[in-house]
């Protein structure tokens, strides 16, 4: 096993008694985060399509996605955060995998859609991306929400303060123009990738449902968007 993913193994392991706080889902901010992500990344699933979850974490996204009627194969890395989302589910829909995202062990073109919340930041992009394409039907979607690098916050965290925000030793972000041609040069099309999310997780709770309505404006203004907290991908095989 390389390093990166015994980093990753690592870091999962370290971080599961407190991994939704650490991931910043919790509290009224960090609800409103998350239930913005899961409807951007469930949004166009059919009823009865087969898909599968990269990076399910502790599963809070998982249910969400069964719910939508679909066949869901949720995997991760760490035995411990794949335990917690196992747990909560009692979902016969849903089958839970340990497993890297680089040799995924599915024939070619069985899965409709791909999506994951804040997990593809972790990986080497270049395996991951073959992988995704490979098993995508052709028409397949894939769907991720993931760090913007051009916000200052993150810009920060990933570069001086990697330890005090709960980051692995490898995890990044992405800029979107050189996120967009990666993915075109592995042979994606219908690539769209939006700026979106101002909502600070430090916000304190009362404030929250006032200022996610206020923030959600700067994601209309040119350049001021740019530097939004997080990127919205969507792409087709």
């Amino acid at each position: 096993m390389d390093q990166r993913l015994e980093n990753e193994i690592a870091h999962g392991r370290q971080i599961a008694s407190y991994a939704e706080e650490a991931w910043g889902w919790s509290g009224r901010v960090g609800m409103l985060r998350w239930q913005r992500r899961v409807e951007m990344l469930c949004s166009g699933l059919r009823p009865g399509a087969r898909v599968l979850e990269v990076g399910c974490g502790t599963g809070l996204l998982t249910e969400e996605i069964a719910k939508r009627g679909v066949k869901v194969y949720s995997l991760d890395i760490s035995h411990e955060l794949l335990k917690k989302a196992a747990g909560k589910s009692g979902n016969k829909e849903i089958v839970f995998l340990c497993s890297s995202a680089y040799e995924l062990g599915f024939a070619d073109s069985v899965f409709d859609n791909i999506i994951g919340m804040s997990v593809l930041h972790h990986l080497d992009m270049d395996r991951a991306l073959a992988e995704f394409y490979r098993i995508l039907k052709k028409g397949g979607r894939i769907a991720f929400s993931e760090p913007n690098m051009l916000n200052p916050h993150i810009f920060c965290e990933r570069h001086f303060f990697r330890e005090r925000f709960h980051n692995s030793p490898d995890e990044t972000a992405f800029v979107r123009f050189a996120l967009k041609r990666q993915l075109r040069e592995r042979g994606f099309t219908g690539i769209e990738i939006a700026p979106f999310d101002f909502l600070y997780p430090k916000i304190p709770d009362s404030l929250a449902q006032k200022a996610d309505g206020l923030l959600r404006a700067f994601e209309k203004i040119p350049l001021v968007s740019e530097i939004a907290g997080s990127l919205f991908i969507r792409a087709v095989k």
